[in-house]
């Protein structure tokens, strides 16, 4: 026992020089010196009931002469051996228990499971650098007089077109074009930095509008309590769709609601997320977000000769998401949202030559919630799934007049469901049915209280996975508008193939 306790004394401190860049030499002394008072106790331990057995074997021993002296001359002379069979056996059992006890099996397993809680294993997730790259084409035609993107721009209380904030993004969201269009080209660069770590950047190329930075985060991996903390630029985790990129979508473009509410590229922005998964048996999760805000139609900021400058941070945002059992093939998740940020606008109207300038400041505030149903079939490939979505959003904007100091006031909603459903390997099909302006009341001090019509539109798409990394998508979809000047209505029709070049990480539910 002693030679294997000075064994393994040596072996841990020839391995020592492996990890020396790993921790600092007072925390590895400290560590050091906490294993060899283990050791020591062990072998108190083991040495205490070693001498206890001992004693307790004299004992016996001498009860065994004691027993001699007094039988008769024909007894044979006692010895330890004239001990009751009951009492060896309980001697030898104890002697047993202690060998089992302190085997040396059992205690080269306490000594390797603590280096290994002392020493971080060596990792090399910093080099291992996930490269992705989504392409996405698409042919497109509607019957709208000047485009389904102009359209839009139109829908009655909803078609305020915004000044260019101050990080001189334009911000062209007028759709698709008749004929052939590239989309989105979508370059994606992801990592496991470290055991503390994970990175990841997503940069979108969109034709004829340069490079954006989608995402750009560092994300803990290693907080306790069920903390996740994240920083750099993000996409919000409000809703659902808002935190998805475009090649994920189950419909070729974003929800009404999304566009009219938040513009086309949801909300997100520079700052910190924070997220607490609560140690709950289902799914229950807590976020909050704090962010400078880079968002036309939600969280703007222009500044300048017309409007004051505003300090960052400007959006404040939280949200919860909620996971109830519901066993192997089902599968639940319902959520809250809430944001609110400080809000500019700059419109331009010319009134029979004279231009006149509406310079708007204020804040902007946003109720959400969500929910999504998955049904998992029995074929393969996604025959028999089932998904039921659905969002609803109300947003509540009080502007002020920065100049003349009347007072704006918009108080609209909207909502889309959608159902998929896989109608053979690798083929589903889906309708979407949406709405906008059910509550679309705008109060101006020039126009008085209004409240204006709704909008709505219903798609209807299918689309084919030939594989994992290739995709082949057919939709129609009806719009049907309420516009300053009366409804509009216009059919929409595309073909969509999106690849995916690379590994690309897994998606959240």
């Amino acid at each position: 026992m002693k030679k294997f306790l000075g064994a393994c004394c040596v072996l841990v401190l020839s391995a020592l020089p492996m990890f020396a860049d790993e921790i600092s030499s007072a925390e590895l002394l400290k560590q050091i010196q906490s294993l060899q008072q283990q050791m020591t106790q062990m072998k108190q331990d083991y040495d205490a009931k070693i001498t206890t057995l001992n004693g307790r074997i004299a004992e016996l021993e001498n009860a065994g002469k004691a027993e001699a002296a007094k039988a008769t001359a024909e007894t044979k002379p006692a010895t330890a051996d004239s001990v009751s069979p009951e009492t060896k056996a309980a001697t030898v059992s104890q002697v047993d228990t202690l060998d089992d006890s302190f085997s040396d099996d059992d205690l080269y397993s306490k000594m390797n499971n603590r280096l290994g809680n002392i020493i971080p294993k060596l990792n090399q997730q910093g080099v291992q650098l996930g490269i992705s790259s989504i392409i996405d084409t698409n042919f497109h035609h509607d019957t709208a007089k000047d485009g389904i993107g102009e359209m839009k721009g139109g829908i009655a209380g909803f078609g305020h077109h915004h000044h260019e904030g101050d990080d001189g993004h334009h911000h062209h969201h007028h759709g698709d074009k008749n004929g052939f269009n590239l989309r989105h080209i979508e370059l994606g660069l992801t990592a496991d930095v470290d055991p503390y770590f994970r990175g990841w950047t997503t940069l979108a190329f969109e034709d004829g509008e340069g490079t954006e930075i989608e995402e750009a985060v560092i994300q803990t991996t290693n907080l306790p309590y069920g903390l996740t903390l994240g920083a750099g630029k993000f996409m919000s985790g409000i809703g659902r769709i808002n935190r998805q990129h475009s090649h994920t979508w189950d419909f070729m473009d974003t929800p009404l609601v999304y566009e009219k509410l938040l513009g086309g590229h949801g909300l997100r922005g520079k700052g910190i997320q924070l997220t607490w998964k609560a140690p709950t048996p289902f799914y229950l999760l807590f976020g909050a977000e704090i962010a400078n805000g880079d968002n036309e139609l939600f969280a703007n900021h222009i500044g300048g000769d017309h409007l004051p400058d505003h300090d960052d941070p400007r959006l404040y945002t939280g949200f919860v998401k909620f996971s109830p059992e519901l066993g192997d093939r089902h599968a639940l998740q319902m959520g809250l949202s809430y944001a609110r940020a400080r809000h500019q606008s700059l419109h331009e109207h010319d009134h029979g030559g004279v231009l006149e300038i509406e310079a708007l400041d204020g804040y902007n505030t946003l109720y959400g919630a969500d929910v999504v149903y998955k049904y998992a079939g029995y074929g393969e490939k996604g025959e028999g799934d089932i998904i039921l979505q659905g969002e609803y959003f109300f947003r509540d904007s009080d502007m002020r007049n920065h100049e003349e100091h009347e007072s704006f006031s918009n108080r609209q909603d909207g909502y889309y469901i959608q159902a998929l459903y896989g109608i053979a390997p690798r083929w589903r099909a889906g309708v979407r049915w949406e709405q906008v302006g059910l509550v679309n009341h705008v109060e101006n001090h020039e126009d008085g209280d209004r409240d204006l019509g709704s909008s709505n539109r219903a798609t209807a798409m299918i689309d084919w996975k030939l594989s994992e990394f290739s995709m082949l998508r057919l939709q129609v979809g009806r719009h049907n508008y309420a516009m300053a000047g009366g409804r509009e209505h216009a059919w929409e029709f595309g073909i969509q193939l999106q690849i995916s070049l690379g590994s690309h990480p897994a998606h959240d539910f």
